[in-house]
């Protein structure tokens, strides 16, 4: 029977995804056990992000698709958000909302998603560099334990989602670097930046600022040769295909609009901190490592740099994920960068953001120096065990901890646990905190920036309940109400430049305030207003170009996959 099993290609395949989906499983016991949302007034992304996929879902269930204008949620102001952040991931969690039935059952099968995909994509690429099924198994684990997945799990951070595909990103560097027949598959770098694009574009940028020493190497390598630049070039060009419908929207959007920044952060503050009891909230994740951590990182970079001559792969993962960790750490002058680029208080934020890319090459690095101790003696065997299993305890455990703590806290607001309980609709986001982000509001010029999201909270958090709402079939929002009076108002609705807003069947041509909110005229008794996005015509074709693409790409994979199939 065992050896029907071991034999089995089935069971062979699917063996590493249970033992992942299991160790997720007791990582978020505590939120299981208790049936617990992670969702407070104190975890802003939760927040933002859920009401962006709630929209999205809205759309999918009415079919009344509005691209660019929000009309579902964001206190129903036509903000826009999804049409340039990760449009495609958006209506893909739509989807997962509507299917899930309520606010606890999405957040767990997201939890586990981006366990089985970030612990999947670093299997995947372990596996690719021969590194033996079961320490690749464990390593994914470990992977999904650190940095800023767990920050996802607990708090939404969408980072999470970037570190989950990094693996695949340095799939597609390590090729370029040992492949000299093939040393970039353009189709294969297109399909993960495209990806990363639809999901979340800071985490694109850091990517590409992860392939550049690997894609550099490749050219002294090869030696500046056409079998490099001609698919680079064919990868570029596709990945900007396929993010035609996010790169369109930017254009939209930025050629007649100034967007507000997003909240500034100190940088120097945002850097990477050890934690120095390791039963401390995150452990390795988030903001935060453990030393423990840092002396195994150090001892893998001594290690590799030792045996240089034996495993270069080895020793150019871990010194470029070391260098990468280096900078998002506290060491680095953030302070001093931030005077000379102060844009990127707010673009950039959070230093500790950089272990999305350090983290998977430092990863791999260990993975690479304990397959071969395991392929050694019994001694450096048992090193090479006691390593993993460190690593494996030190990761998982905090983890443990940290998802009881915000278990814990969560729970103690009753009202919004029987809330997410019991529905998937929106009473659960109107209940929690809005904290008032300013993301891609119209503001008057970047002197408003940082004031946005006050002005935002006293123009529309604080008034939009005071009005009925109504969606039509094209995607035009209707407000109705009772003016007591006739006076001038301000109305809690957002005008981009390509925002079109009837009011008592007369369009607006008025004043607006410094974050687009217009000030109106209402008459006393009834009013109404409608609020449309007018999107170029060029724009829909782009996107259905993207779309097209996608579908394309997708279709060559089945066909692809199953031609191997059958050869094998």
């Amino acid at each position: 029977m065992l050896e029907k099993i071991r034999n089995n290609k089935f069971c062979q395949f699917i063996w590493p995804y249970l033992l992942i989906a299991l160790a997720t499983t007791i990582v978020i016991s505590p939120q299981l056990i208790s049936h617990t949302i992670l969702a407070s007034d104190d975890t802003a992304d939760t927040l933002f992000h859920y009401s962006r996929f709630y929209d999205a879902g809205m759309q999918i269930k009415t079919g009344i698709f509005s691209i660019f204008q929000t009309n579902f949620t964001f206190q129903q102001s036509g903000r826009i958000i999804n049409a340039i952040y990760g449009p495609l991931f958006a209506y893909f969690n739509g989807i997962l909302v509507l299917v899930a039935g309520n606010w606890f059952n999405y957040q767990i099968i997201l939890t586990y998603l981006i366990s089985l995909l970030g612990a999947g994509s670093m299997y995947y690429l372990l596996k690719k560099v021969g590194i033996n099924k079961l320490l690749a198994t464990v390593i994914g684990i470990i992977y999904i334990n650190i940095g800023m997945i767990p920050a996802f799990i607990n708090r939404s951070s969408f980072n999470g989602w970037g570190q989950a595909l990094m693996p695949l990103v340095v799939l597609c560097g390590v090729r370029m670097i040992q492949d000299k027949r093939q040393p970039i598959n353009w189709i294969q770098l297109m399909l993960v930046m495209g990806l990363l694009v639809q999901v979340h574009v800071l985490s694109t940028l850091m990517a590409a600022l992860l392939l550049i020493p690997f894609f550099v190497c490749s050219l002294i390598i090869n030696k500046n040769s056409k079998k490099v630049w001609i698919p680079f070039i064919k990868a570029v060009v596709g990945t900007v295909v396929l993010s035609a419908n996010v790169i369109g929207a930017f254009l939209v959007l930025m050629t007649n609009n100034h967007l507000a920044a997003n909240t500034e952060f100190d940088l120097s503050r945002g850097g990477l901190r050890p934690h120095m009891l390791w039963h401390n909230e995150y452990g390795t994740a988030f903001a935060y490592i453990l030393p423990i951590f840092v002396l195994l990182i150090i001892a893998q970079f001594v290690y590799a740099i030792m045996h240089y001559k034996r495993d270069k792969l080895n020793a150019f993962v871990t010194v470029w994920g070391t260098i990468l960790l280096g900078l998002s750490s506290f060491v680095f002058p953030w302070g001093l960068v931030q005077r000379v680029f102060p844009s990127l208080k707010s673009y950039f934020q959070f230093p500790f953001r950089l272990t999305v890319v350090a983290y998977p090459l430092i990863l791999l690095g260990m993975g690479l120096t304990v397959n071969y101790l395991l392929k050694q003696g019994v001694k450096p065997r048992v090193v090479g065990i006691s390593l993993v299993t460190i690593l494996l305890l030190e990761a998982a455990i905090p983890n443990l901890i940290t998802n009881h703590i915000f278990t814990v806290a969560c729970a103690k607001d009753t009202t919004v646990q029987q809330v997410a309980d019991k529905s998937n609709d929106s009473e659960m986001l109107n209940m929690l905190k809005w904290h008032y982000l300013p993301d891609y509001l119209p503001t008057k010029d970047k002197s408003i920036d940082q004031n946005a999201a006050y002005l935002y909270k006293i123009n529309v958090v604080n008034q939009w309940q005071k009005y009925r709402h109504y969606v039509t079939k094209n995607g035009d929002l209707i407000l109705s109400w009772k003016g007591k009076e006739s006076r001038d108002i301000v109305l809690p609705v957002v005008l981009y430049e390509q925002s079109e807003l009837t009011v008592n069947n007369k369009k607006f041509s008025g004043a607006k305030n410094v974050i687009g909110n217009p000030i109106i005229y209402q008459k006393r008794g009834l009013n109404h207003a409608t609020l449309r996005f007018i999107v170029p015509t060029w724009f829909y074709i782009v996107s259905a170009i993207s779309m097209m693409s996608w579908l394309a790409a997708i279709v060559f994979l089945i066909w692809k996959n199953f031609i191997n199939s059958k050869n094998n």
